[in-house]
């Protein structure tokens, strides 16, 4: 039985994101905007999927240094 929220929870805020690569808040919402990143827009709300970030990392490191 999971109790933790955290373990349930399927994306991550800007915020939580930002944190788990140890990025800016700026640098962040400047990768939501790009192709194939794994991030949902409602209106104001980002939610970036928790699994597939790891992997979108993983294959894109090094790509995007221009920032």
């Amino acid at each position: 039985m999971i109790t933790n929220e955290e373990n349930t929870k399927l994306g991550l805020t800007v915020d939580e994101a930002r944190e788990m690569l140890g990025i800016g808040r700026n640098l962040m919402l400047q990768l939501v905007k790009v192709d194939g990143f794994p991030a949902v827009r409602f209106k104001r709300k980002i939610i970036i999927n928790k699994e597939l970030l790891p992997k979108w990392f993983a294959e894109n490191y090094g790509q995007y240094g221009g920032y």
